[in-house]
């Protein structure tokens, strides 16, 4: 079904190619999607660099039901699943989301409501937060207890658990209201979160919150005031290889 008030603004990422993917399986189409521009050939935050090519296809671990939107291929460009299934899109210049073009052209559009997935670390600014559209956004950390950076490995020190938040952006960062938040147990091969069960966890999420507003006709919010928790910021490489490397019973899929 095609989500007539739902577009997509996404750079080509693990992240926002998970998500498409997921959407075409579950027959959520976007109305629209802004494709931010090209990257020349430089790996951006997000994008898979040429050392992590043995990541794309891992053997996915747990609970099928918690990383079903995990099995993705990697390889395949959003433009590919675009194509796949006929979705409007447009291809921008500017990479940043903040560029004056791209707010003017995310303003002019009729959906009023934008998946957000640009490249890693981008923030939205106040241009096109004025821009009277809303930002649905999954963060990767289960809110409010884990914001900003790389959260998912504090989670694993702290809780053995991965998480993932649905949430409407506003100027605070991840501190917008809450749709979905789920928490997913460690996955065997810990090395390919960044790519493969981050973005799942993600995409799982996202589908979710779509599912629900396909079903109520409305957003419906599981934490309307996301006040409170810590803010995290890019985590140390010791710490993160010590996350990588613990092991050890985790989280149930929640």
């Amino acid at each position: 079904m095609r989500l007539a008030d739902v577009g997509m603004i996404a750079a080509d990422t693990s992240r926002s190619r998970a998500y498409l993917q997921a959407l075409v399986r579950n027959n959520f189409l976007p109305n629209y999607v802004l494709v931010l521009g090209s990257t020349d050939g430089k790996i951006m935050p997000g994008q898979i660099g040429e050392s992590q090519r043995d990541l794309v296809t891992p053997e996915i671990s747990g609970p099928d039901g918690c990383w079903s939107e995990a099995r993705f291929d990697l390889t395949k460009s959003i433009i590919g699943s675009l194509a796949d299934v006929n979705v409007p899109y447009d291809a921008c210049a500017s990479q940043d989301i903040n560029d004056p073009s791209v707010v003017e052209e995310i303003r002019r559009r009729p959906e009023s409501v934008f998946i957000y997935s640009g490249f890693g670390g981008s923030l939205l600014r106040k241009g096109v937060l004025e821009t009277g559209k809303r930002f649905l956004h999954v963060h990767g950390g289960y809110l409010p207890a884990f914001k900003g950076s790389t959260t998912n490995y504090y989670s694993l020190l702290t809780e053995n658990a991965l998480g993932a938040s649905s949430l409407f952006l506003t100027s605070d960062i991840d501190s917008g209201p809450v749709l979905v938040r789920r928490k997913f147990p460690p996955p065997e091969d810990r090395r390919a979160i960044d790519h493969i069960y981050d973005s799942g966890a993600r995409a799982k999420v996202l589908i979710e919150t779509i599912r629900n507003y396909v079903k109520c006709g409305d957003w419906e919010f599981e934490l309307p005031n996301n006040i409170g928790g810590e803010t995290y910021y890019i985590i140390h490489p010791v710490l993160k290889h010590i996350a990588i490397l613990e092991k050890g019973c985790g989280a149930q899929c929640e």
